[in-house]
């Protein structure tokens, strides 16, 4: 959390003083930031990059699907990340109305293309989308706990609930439509 501040702090500075130089700031000016960790905050703008061979991007408007929306940040190498995408895979038909998108930080995209076919996530595509995090939505609603991370967004894309660790299908069941 202090990292989070001081990073956030540091950008701030740099702006005011970037701004300061080109006489762009009006006094008394507060800048916005935007907390998309706390139920009720918007959804941060999403890009995330498909590993295939057709390399799709995925943005907030192409899961516009006017049902909750489920995001989980997992690592690719992380067991407990492989049990929740089995979990998740073994219920898709529960999965209505509502999607799923899987994403890692840049680092570990090699790691996907195996973790894709050993889950076969490939196989639901109307459902699931997987790939890599290009826009910064990790960096905005990371908790820095523990992997994986599910956050369930409303049809307005909300935050209503953040999970950390394994989440079971009984307790995802009532946001799933």
């Amino acid at each position: 959390m202090h990292r989070k501040l001081l990073a956030i702090a540091l950008v701030l500075c740099q702006y005011y003083t970037h701004a300061q130089q080109k006489g762009s700031v009006p006094n008394n000016t507060a800048a916005r930031v935007v907390d998309y960790e706390h139920v009720g905050s918007p959804m941060p703008l999403m890009r995330v990059v498909s590993v295939d061979s057709n390399a799709k991007v995925l943005t907030h408007k192409s899961v516009d699907n006017g049902a909750n929306l489920l995001v989980m940040l997992f690592n690719p190498q992380c067991g407990h990340c492989e049990d929740q995408a089995e979990l998740l895979v073994k219920n898709i038909g529960v999965f209505k109305q509502s999607k799923l998108v899987m994403m890692v930080v840049p680092e570990m995209g090699i790691y996907l293309p195996n973790f894709i076919r050993s889950f076969r996530l490939n196989e639901h595509p109307e459902v699931i989308k997987v790939g890599v995090d290009s826009g910064g939505f990790i960096k905005n609603t990371f908790l820095y706990q523990t992997l994986p991370q599910i956050n369930i967004y409303n049809s307005d894309r909300r935050l209503i609930k953040t999970y950390s660790g394994g989440v079971s299908m009984d307790t995802l069941m009532q946001y799933i439509q």
